[in-house]
């Protein structure tokens, strides 16, 4: 699967990433203008986030920032997965690539033939690799992934196509 990232999760992304998972929505039209260039093939899907951190930051960043990336590059974005259990936060790099099963489909969406995987952060590619699996398991192509920031070490490609 291939990926894209804005950069390294360090220095000034960094601390807007952290701002936007803290509740700032401040950075997500500049961060919606930087993705102009990420790579986007089908439809785009937000990787979401558990209810408890969209109800403790008023929003899901993954979900915003698709609608905002969808607009301005007009492409289709769909809303296919729903997270469950506990967020990745906190969890050592081993917990972290054990972790499965955390998503499943919205009921009754439409899927589309191929996507985009759209999420903050890829700090192993777990995450990824979990919605990925999912999707792929009910027919549809994932083309690769867009992060605003790849953790020092993540490699390019979590997962095969």
């Amino acid at each position: 699967m291939r990926g894209f990232a804005l950069g390294s999760y360090e220095g000034a992304l960094r601390a807007a990433v952290v701002a936007m998972k803290r509740g700032q929505r401040d950075p997500l039209a500049a961060f919606a203008v930087l993705l102009d260039r990420a790579p986007l093939a089908g439809t785009l899907v937000p990787v979401p986030t558990t209810r408890r951190r969209v109800a403790d930051r008023g929003f899901d960043q993954s979900v915003t920032l698709a609608r905002l990336v969808a607009a301005r590059r007009g492409v289709s974005r769909a809303e296919l997965l729903v997270k469950r259990g506990r967020p990745q936060e906190g969890r050592g790099r081993l917990e972290r690539l054990a972790a499965a099963g955390r998503f499943r489909l919205r009921p009754a969406t439409p899927l589309p033939a191929v996507v985009t995987l759209l999420d903050d952060v890829c700090t192993t590619g777990a995450t990824l690799r979990d919605a990925a699996a999912v999707l792929r398991a009910a027919g549809v192509g994932v083309a690769g992934f867009v992060v605003l920031a790849r953790a020092s070490g993540t490699r390019d490609a979590p997962g095969r196509s």
